[in-house]
């Protein structure tokens, strides 16, 4: 049974970041990443900048949100292997669950689907690089569409 959260902060928060301490390899390597120079992976703002991580805009110390933990703890896990893939059908994926697929680790290749294939292949960068310009160069300007954040960037945040 989940229990209602009433609260921002206090021991469920402190207990959180153990959690995402331990998943990234360790508290002190977790200290480290979030202390770094850095813009948070989901607002762009409130890690510091310059000044390094966990430092909010008014310079106060420690001051760092839970989504900018999740993301840099995402960050740190390995990379999915090529064999993941050869194992895992589409159907398979489908059914796992975001912390799952999450927990599976980050996508450190390309991927190719291939209609009627069950499991996506992984292909080389330049593989891909060029399927991807190939396509754009078929395209005339009016059909495409470029979309890059709803967001302020993270730069604004430095």
């Amino acid at each position: 049974m989940n229990r209602k959260v009433d609260s921002g902060g206090g021991w469920q928060a402190i207990r959180y970041a153990w959690r995402k301490a331990r998943e990234s390899g360790g508290i002190w390597r977790f200290y480290r990443a979030l202390r770094s120079k850095n813009a948070c992976k989901t607002c762009a703002v409130g890690m510091g900048g310059q000044k390094g991580g966990m430092i909010n805009e008014a310079g106060r110390f420690p001051e760092v949100c839970k989504k900018a933990m999740q993301a840099m703890a995402a960050d740190m896990q390995p990379g999915i292997t090529a064999e993941f893939f050869a194992k895992k059908s589409i159907d398979q994926l489908q059914d796992m669950t975001p912390r799952e697929l999450e927990a599976a680790g980050r996508l450190t290749m390309p991927l190719l689907y291939t209609r009627g294939e069950s499991h996506y292949r992984p292909i080389s960068w330049e593989q891909a690089y060029e399927r991807i310009s190939d396509r754009l160069k078929s395209l005339s300007a009016h059909e495409t569409f470029w979309y890059f954040s709803g967001r302020s960037s993270n730069e604004a945040g430095f």
